[in-house]
């Protein structure tokens, strides 16, 4: 009995302390899955945190790049609305305006023949002939709106000529371009820019803000700049041309004729071959904004497609002025107040597809080369050489060749000595059969003196004879 009441109490207290060990086991277990969770939760939050913060950083830099974006849409619809003293065509005027090539020659021949005549204002001229092969109102005084830009440009090129800039020197930008409203190269205040990079803006882009850079940097102030404008004109020829600006805005008495144009940007090919590629430049990029030059030839891919520059003012409508070469021949079209860009475009192509598919050219005679032999009378020598002081060639209508052309020479016969080397001694009239005629100067190949007293003489005498044996002959 004393040792039951010892096991009973034993047993009790292991039981106890397995409990205890249990309960303390429960515990840890609970505290340690806690603490588990605690950290599970602690990891959850950090990723949680960390996905967000990534999730904010993610949204941040959308909108930087949506405010970027529209930064440059801004950018771009203020580069659009700027340019828009040139044109607001978009890249489809070009295609649109080409008459289809599948078109038979009759039915292209009358689409060209009706836009032209609805046109008010166009020239077409052979660049090496002078010939010109198609006008209307050829010489009316008209806004030229930024088709002044190729008589900036002229005046540009000249001064380099000169040696009074180089295309490689720096100038600062003022505010008056900087200010500039039009058509812009997007100069800013204090900018550093070339001559070089001027020029390409001036004439690719149309910028205003370049034509005023231009004007203060080579001449010293846009007055001084707009004299020697006026100033080439005249020496130029042309007469129904004067200036008032270097961008051309509008101003009274700021005018050109088509004419002018087509002879202009002629000159600009023939005097400054080096420098022609700026009117045919594509594109142009300044401060990260890059901007298509808007001639619809260019834009067309026009085979043959020089260059030339477009115009657009409320006052001047749509215009442009255009070369193209195609094997011999160079042909300048110019087109002035249209109405709307797409009729630019389609003109312009009319123009220059009515120029090389209707003519052919025909080589007549090379500079210098004789044409006649001439008398003289009383000089040291009994006769010369007529020659032209030019190459002749002329347009002719398909169909036509050298058996349709007759040459004729007026002089007055015999050429009285003394005569200089160079003096106009007559005509050459080229008649060409069912078309029409032209008219070129033959001049002395060489000089003559006066024969001496016993040569005259003997020429005198010789004549008399001759004069004498004529009258019995024609009376016998």
């Amino acid at each position: 009995m004393k040792y039951l009441k010892y096991f009973l109490i034993f047993c009790l207290s292991y039981s106890l302390s397995i409990s205890v060990a249990y309960s303390k086991s429960n515990d840890s277990k609970n505290k340690t899955s806690k603490n588990l969770s605690k950290k599970k939760s602690a990891k959850n939050l950090d990723k949680k945190d960390k996905k967000n913060t990534q999730k904010k950083a993610k949204e941040a830099k959308e909108k930087n790049l949506k405010t970027k974006k529209k930064n440059e849409k801004t950018t771009s619809k203020k580069s659009q609305f700027i340019l828009n003293d040139e044109d607001k065509a978009n890249e489809e005027n070009a295609k649109e305006s080409k008459i289809e090539k599948s078109d038979s020659s009759e039915n292209r021949a009358a689409k060209i023949a009706q836009n032209l005549q609805e046109a008010q204002f166009y020239f077409l001229l052979d660049a090496d002939t002078k010939e010109v092969l198609l006008a209307k109102n050829p010489d009316s005084r008209i806004p030229p709106s930024s088709m002044t830009k190729v008589m900036t440009a002229y005046v540009v090129f000249d001064q380099v000529k000169k040696g009074r800039i180089r295309l490689d020197n720096q100038c600062v930008v003022g505010k008056d371009a900087w200010k500039k409203y039009g058509s812009s190269m997007f100069l800013n205040y204090g900018d550093i820019v070339t001559i070089d990079e001027l020029v390409s803006g001036l004439l690719a882009v149309s910028g205003n803000d370049a034509a005023i850079a231009l004007a203060e940097s080579t001449a010293g102030g846009i007055d001084k700049f707009v004299d020697l404008m006026n100033q080439k004109a005249q020496e130029l020829g042309l007469t129904n041309s004067h200036f008032k600006n270097p961008h051309g805005l509008f101003e009274e008495d700021h005018y050109m004729s088509v004419r002018d144009l087509a002879t202009l940007t002629s000159r600009i090919y023939q005097d400054f071959p080096q420098y022609s590629h700026y009117l045919g430049i594509q594109e142009f990029t300044y401060r990260h904004i890059t901007q298509r030059n808007r001639n619809p030839l260019i834009k067309g891919n026009y085979e043959g497609v020089l260059g030339g520059k477009t115009g657009h003012t409320d006052a001047g409508g749509y215009g442009v002025v255009a070369a193209a070469k195609r094997d011999d021949r160079m042909l300048i079209a110019v087109v002035n107040k249209v109405p709307t860009p797409k009729k630019r475009a389609a003109l312009i192509f009319d123009l220059m597809d009515y120029g090389f598919d209707n003519f052919n050219k025909l080589s007549l005679f090379s500079k210098n080369q004789p044409v006649a032999k001439v008398k003289t009378w009383l000089g040291a020598k009994s006769k010369i050489n007529a020659v032209v002081n030019r190459d002749i060639a002329i347009n002719v209508p398909h169909g036509k060749n050298d058996q349709d052309v007759k040459v004729k020479l007026q002089y007055k016969e015999p050429l009285y000595a003394p005569i200089a080397k160079g003096d106009n001694i007559g005509t050459m009239k080229i008649e060409v059969q069912g078309y029409k005629n032209f008219e070129y100067p033959i001049y002395a190949e060489e000089s003559v003196e006066k024969a001496g007293y016993l040569k005259r003489i003997v020429q005198i005498t010789r004549y008399k004879i001759s004069g004498i044996t004529q009258f019995f002959n024609n009376n016998k």
